[in-house]
């Protein structure tokens, strides 16, 4: 059996205040989920082991507060970053419009790293985000993919950080 190559890698989740960020670090590091409202001062890191290929790569998990207040302040947690999920919710086309702005921000400090779009709160029945919104975000950023998620059950939440990790693999980012 092939020896495993360790690393560690800073990623960030980002988006706007209330999409669900902290839920989904939640579901992914320790698979629970918590139906109350916490509001993330700053940022908040966790971390988590992922096995992808030949890779065992520590995930330093940065949880970016998405309050306006933080704004200026918001650039130096992306810093170090070999890549982001930037999060919109659902039922918020507002958090969906906000995105490029989170991405610009984003890229304009670490470059052209990879970065997983996600449509968090997927469980919702009454949905903002079309297909045709979806496809508009991954043809104007290269380097980006894009998926439905639910923190609340668990939809394609560890695929998300499995894919995340998966695109900075090929840019060699994890290494």
């Amino acid at each position: 059996m092939p020896m495993k190559i360790h690393s560690t890698s800073k990623i960030v989740l980002i988006g706007d205040a209330r999409v669900g960020k902290t839920s989904l670090v939640r579901r992914f590091v320790a698979n629970m989920f918590e139906p109350s409202y916490q509001i993330t001062l700053g940022t908040t890191i966790m971390k988590k082991d992922v096995e992808y290929l030949n890779y065992i790569v520590t995930l330093a998990i940065w949880d970016v507060g998405g309050q306006e207040v933080f704004r200026q302040i918001r650039s130096k947690y992306f810093f170090g970053s070999s890549g982001a999920l930037a999060v919109c919710d659902v039922s918020n086309s507002r958090s969906y419009d906000n995105l490029p702005s989170w991405i610009d921000s984003f890229r304009n400090v670490v470059g052209d790293k990879p970065i997983v779009f996600l449509a968090n709160k997927c469980d919702l029945k009454d949905s903002q985000i079309t297909e045709k919104d979806v496809q508009a975000l991954i043809d104007k950023y290269e380097n980006s993919e894009f998926l439905f998620t639910s923190a609340k059950d668990g939809t394609n939440t560890e695929k998300a950080f499995i894919n995340l990790v998966r695109l900075m693999v090929a840019e060699e980012d994890v290494i």
